[in-house]
């Protein structure tokens, strides 16, 4: 097969899969939150205020990757705050999105929290100092105001739902409307993106509910009824995302699509594709389907090992798919034969130590906000929560 290595090279490189992939944490993570505020779902309470957490930590995160790939990130608060290009400009509709959901995580960070920072604000020093200034005048905590904070964060989730949905939707609405690019012109890229995104954010929320709650948590363990809860849910998130990739995948039937759909597939995706393994292998089978099986098993579920190493493979598949989608959909060449050669260097702004280093910031972010916040669960506004209930 000819290659046009030499004449074309892909235009967006690792920022701009990494973008997409923090933002469907972010969104992911926020539906696990909403499950216990929006929806009532009390197995999923213990892991609310650290999905909310993570949600919050992401959505700042999310931002800097594709300010890494435009060069001049100086620009950034002009270009896209100042100059008049609503609604026509992507990164217009990016921008507002963005911004609202910041506000909003903010004041859900305040009202999952308010309990916690009212008690950590009688400890003195400078995280007493800082938790008092964060209750904002509302020190009180009494069941009619925890009745309060509830009802607040059911308004939030309310709001925060379709809005994370709608910021990390619309990166597949983006590439579902290019009609350049064969392979990204799909009128499901849009809900593939929201799906792996949820499947995404809940093996997140595994991930640090069983690391943090097993390591380095004083007052709360692992709840085992919670673990299987978070791992019922993922296996329909990962059914709803299989069946998506089927319809997907009948993009390869030539029956079903576009002579240059149907060449697209047979040179990137499909056996003897360049990105042949990456997709069956990693995306699909790796990430979706062996995860799918364990979490079939109550024991599994009810492993905190297992449940890591699922939470890892998930988010290993939802990676791929990512780039699958970013990388694939320029593979396709416009003035050369056979596909275009993707190296990602090592160096510079669109290379692998500029990815690692986007995500060791997530982790001093989430750990800021651990430390500003909290993260645990607070037994004793449950407790008053609950008995405000009987």
């Amino acid at each position: 097969m000819l290659e046009g290595q030499f004449l074309e090279t892909p235009i967006w490189g690792l920022p701009i899969v990494i973008y997409p992939f923090l933002s469907g944490l972010m969104a992911g993570a926020f539906v696990i939150d909403s499950l216990s505020h929006l929806f009532g779902f009390k197995k999923f309470d213990p892991v609310a205020k650290l999905a909310a957490t993570v949600s919050f930590a992401m959505v700042l995160l999310a931002a800097f990757a594709p300010l890494v790939d435009t060069l001049q990130p100086s620009r950034a608060v002009w270009e896209l705050y100042v100059r008049d290009h609503f609604p026509y400009s992507p990164l217009g509709v990016f921008i507002v999105i963005w911004t609202l959901y910041v506000i909003l995580m903010l004041f859900e960070m305040y009202f999952d929290y308010r309990v916690d920072n009212v008690e950590r604000s009688k400890q003195g020093g400078l995280r007493g100092a800082i938790s008092k200034f964060l209750t904002f005048g509302r020190p009180e905590v009494s069941q009619e105001s925890i009745k309060k904070d509830k009802k607040a964060l059911f308004i939030i989730s309310a709001i925060g739902v379709p809005l994370a949905f709608a910021f990390h939707g619309y990166i597949g609405f983006v590439f579902g409307a290019i009609k350049a690019r064969a392979l990204w012109t799909s009128s499901v890229m849009m809900l593939m993106f929201i799906t792996s995104a949820i499947v995404s954010g809940a093996a997140t929320v595994i991930f640090f509910y069983i690391i943090g709650y097993s390591f380095y948590s004083k007052k709360n363990k692992v709840n085992l009824e919670t673990l299987n809860a978070l791992g019922i849910f993922t296996i329909f998130a990962i059914l709803l995302d299989l069946f998506l990739d089927v319809v997907e995948k009948l993009y390869s039937v030539r029956a079903y699509t576009g002579a240059e759909e149907f060449h697209g597939w047979e040179l990137v995706y499909n056996w003897g594709g360049a990105l042949s393994v990456n997709y069956h292998i990693y995306q699909i089978l790796i990430g979706l389907i062996v995860p799918l099986v364990f979490l079939l098993f109550k024991k599994v579920r009810q492993s905190k090992f297992l449940m890591l190493i699922i939470a890892i493979l998930i988010n290993f598949g939802v990676w791929e798919m990512r780039y699958d989608t970013v990388i694939g959909g320029q593979l396709l060449p416009k003035i050369s034969q056979g596909t275009v050669i993707f190296h990602a260097p090592w160096l510079g702004f669109d290379g692998i130590l500029s990815g690692i280093g986007l995500f060791c910031l997530g982790l001093v972010l989430f750990f800021v906000l651990s430390w500003l916040f909290g993260w645990e669960d607070n037994p004793k506004s449950q407790s008053l929560d609950s008995n405000e209930n009987k």
